[in-house]
């Protein structure tokens, strides 16, 4: 079975988004958040940040809250065109088109959801994006590691990744790399 990894670029003020983060608008206005996922042929781009990327491809399921399938209108139905499932965390119904996507489910209980995701993944990881269901999720112990891009960007407001949290968490530092666009920093979550 996988392991559950939460996988989020967040500023140094630990915001993912914007004040004027909307379903039209993802991030906000002038979002540079992802910039790190650049051409690492450009100037300011290295074989660090592609690097980090490709852990994506590894992925053998998706986690997101429903938040961020919308904004990205689910994938079309496959996250990235790598053919694995992808888990919805949500309350809501699925919106009609997801009926015609038969790799995207929707569960409503987010550790219900990432126990299934792991399942689902085999021996890869499950690649988890979102906030809304983080702070339940580590709360119960659902994930297992972090990948965190800290972003050279102070945002000054907007959504934060971790919100209030019912008890501390201990993260070991597993690896860290650094390039010019961001610090990437691998923890694994103490039991």
């Amino acid at each position: 079975m996988g392991i559950a990894v939460l996988d989020m670029s967040v500023s140094l003020d630990g915001r993912i988004a914007g004040p004027n983060d909307t379903l039209q608008q993802p991030g906000d206005d002038d979002f540079r958040l992802h910039d790190w996922f650049g051409d690492p042929r450009s100037p300011s781009g290295t074989e660090v940040d592609v690097q980090q990327l490709e852990r994506v491809r590894d992925a053998g399921a998706v986690l997101v809250g429903s938040r961020t399938a919308q904004q990205v209108g689910h994938w079309g139905g496959d996250h990235s065109g790598m053919g694995v499932p992808v888990f919805v965390v949500s309350r809501g119904e699925p919106p009609p088109e997801v009926a015609e996507m038969p790799l995207v489910h929707y569960v409503t209980d987010v550790v219900d959801a990432i126990a299934q995701a792991k399942a689902a993944s085999r021996a890869g990881h499950v690649h988890m994006i979102g906030a809304g269901w983080v702070p339940t999720a580590l709360d119960a112990g659902a994930i297992d590691e972090l990948w965190i891009h800290h972003v050279p960007l102070l945002m000054g407001g907007g959504r934060r990744l971790f919100g209030e949290l019912a008890r501390r968490v201990r993260l070991e530092i597993v690896e860290t790399h650094a390039s010019p666009r961001a610090t990437h920093v691998h923890y694994r979550v103490q039991r």
